[in-house]
């Protein structure tokens, strides 16, 4: 039951990291207002240039505060993760190295100069 649990939570975020990546991609889109520049993606049908939708002041404001919020809370998890104890650097396994294959080192040079 625990694998089939972690196998249905690994689809889920792959389809999630496949919607965003998807998103951010395929949809990014420049709006002018008011001589600022917002660039941000979603999808939306139009051009990048001529996005044909707009966003009122607070629609803007409220994308700003999303993207704050969710860096933030990033942040903070991974710094409680690390208090915790939680390492975010790869193991590797160590290498095993035969002893009863010799080690051949050939030496090789270029092709002679005419």
């Amino acid at each position: 039951m625990r694998n089939y649990t972690r196998n249905i939570g690994a689809a889920l975020l792959l389809v999630l990291f496949a919607w965003y990546w998807g998103s951010v991609t395929l949809f990014p889109h420049v709006h002018k207002i008011d001589g600022h520049t917002y660039v941000h993606s979603h999808p939306f049908s139009g051009t990048s240039n001529n996005p044909g939708h707009s966003h009122t002041p607070q629609q803007f404001q409220l994308i700003a505060h999303l993207s704050l919020l969710v860096m933030t809370a990033a942040t903070l998890v991974a710094f409680v993760l690390r208090l915790l104890g939680v390492s975010f650097i790869f193991k590797t396994q160590a290498t095993s190295a035969r002893q009863d294959v010799p080690i051949r080192i050939y030496g090789l040079r270029a092709p002679p100069a005419c």
